[in-house]
């Protein structure tokens, strides 16, 4: 299981349609479909419940949905931090009180 997946289970699950899906992450469809039953394969669970050309979070999807969620904003929040797009450390400010009057 990796980083792609996930990104990939989200957009599915979110689209639910592996081609409209496929158009958001920018991948061909046929890729997002091998790399889905790949999870789905690892994790031992159909993740999708499959209709004509539309897919539906099948139960344990739709548990699997929070982690990746939840994994998928704590990679984004560390990313942030080490980048440093975050102020950090202490901030101090001061004045005269002939500048504050």
């Amino acid at each position: 299981m990796d980083l792609t997946q996930l990104e990939m289970f989200n957009a599915v699950a979110e689209a639910g349609s592996i081609t409209q899906a496929a158009a958001k992450v920018h991948r061909v469809p046929s890729n997002l479909t091998t790399r889905l039953r790949q999870l789905e394969t690892e994790l031992g669970v159909d993740l999708f419940i499959r209709e004509n050309q539309r897919l539906r979070l099948s139960p344990a999807g739709h548990n699997f949905l929070r982690y990746s969620q939840q994994i998928l904003a704590l990679v984004d929040e560390a990313r942030s931090v080490v980048a440093g797009d975050e102020p950090q450390g202490l901030f101090s400010l001061g004045s005269l009180e002939s500048t504050a009057a």
